[in-house]
């Protein structure tokens, strides 16, 4: 509640640039994929549509492609738990230069997938 609310309207913020950061890397690149986000909690399905079930996600998540993906984030020093479908998390310490660098290396990371 402090500051009216200023940690969340800032977390909302770098969420959002996230989401739009990634959904527009995967478009350019030719990728189908789908981030589904609450707040500053996010996540990519290479999938067509958010998942209604785990059955869903079973049936049509790309996993070899989720593990290749979180793979080389991780070895390029952007850390995305290594399990498929696992969120990614935005914190308050986070920036809008973190956000980017993120996107700079999933940009790179994408093109050699």
């Amino acid at each position: 509640r402090r500051n009216g609310g200023e940690v969340h309207r800032k977390l909302e913020a770098l969420g959002a640039r996230m989401q739009s950061g990634l959904e527009r890397i995967f478009s350019e690149k030719g990728v189908t994929a789908t981030v589904s986000r609450i707040g500053s909690a996010f996540c990519a399905y290479f999938m067509k549509g958010v998942p209604a079930d785990w059955h869903d996600l079973a049936a049509r998540h790309d996993f070899d492609l989720d593990r290749r993906y979180r793979r080389a984030l991780i070895e390029r020093g952007v850390y995305h738990f290594p399990l498929a479908c696992k969120q990614g998390s935005i914190s308050a310490g986070h920036t809008e230069a973190d956000i980017d660098r993120t996107l700079e290396v999933t940009r790179e990371v994408v093109a050699g997938l």
